[in-house]
């Protein structure tokens, strides 16, 4: 195991973050995501719900406030002191603002159709390394899992989805101005944190 985070560009073209250290497999799975806020979440339920009739998909739509994009997967059954590390580590986050555009839909890994980006997300890579390097240095690392590739899921049907293939679609773009650490358990969410980016010291958690 190198334990260095890394970045590339897949066969397919798109980028994907990635570490080599797998984590077991044990619920809650616990991570780091861009929350999708309003009215941008709101926008992309819709434009599943279009994509859902238009590709004969019949599969769960994503929930308009569990919109994300994640970042850093820190593995499943963690206990609290994990947790508490966690939010401890995104207070250090030092970051401005930076620009996010979704434009490729096309079917991803567990019947997932998803959006994502063509430009590779030089703002989202910038802030995915800041993050990497202060995580690199503290007692998370052994917990980070494998691989992300930045996306957004819009729904996920396992029969229908991988008959989808990716195309261009109309651009989705927002400013991204917080990321938060979640729990997600039987299909729910809980934001045990959450912070803004500032660019300062003083970054807000929102508890």
């Amino acid at each position: 195991m190198s334990g260095q985070p890394a970045f590339g560009t897949g066969k397919n073209g798109q980028t994907f973050f990635r570490w080599e250290d797998p984590s077991p497999i044990r619920e809650p799975h616990l991570f780091y995501a861009i929350l999708v806020e309003d009215p941008v979440n709101a926008m992309l339920r819709r434009e599943a719900e279009c994509y859902g009739r238009e590709l004969g998909l019949r599969g769960r739509l994503t929930p308009t406030e569990q919109m994300h994009i994640t970042l850093i997967g820190l593995g499943d059954g963690k206990p609290k002191a994990v947790v508490d590390i966690a939010r401890h580590v995104g207070l250090l986050i030092q970051a401005e603002p930076f620009a996010v555009c979704l434009d490729r839909l096309s079917a991803f890994g567990g019947g997932a159709l998803v959006l994502r980006g063509s430009d590779h997300s030089p703002g989202l890579q910038t802030f995915w390394r800041k993050l990497s390097a202060v995580i690199d240095d503290s007692p998370l690392k052994p917990f980070v899992t494998n691989s992300v590739e930045p996306h957004v899921t819009l729904l996920r049907d396992r029969q229908g989805v991988p008959k989808v293939r990716e195309r261009i679609v109309e651009p989705i773009s927002w400013t991204v101005r917080s990321f938060a650490l979640i729990l997600s358990h039987r299909g729910e969410y809980k934001c045990p944190a959450s912070w803004r980016l500032t660019g300062q010291d003083d970054a807000l958690a929102a508890m």
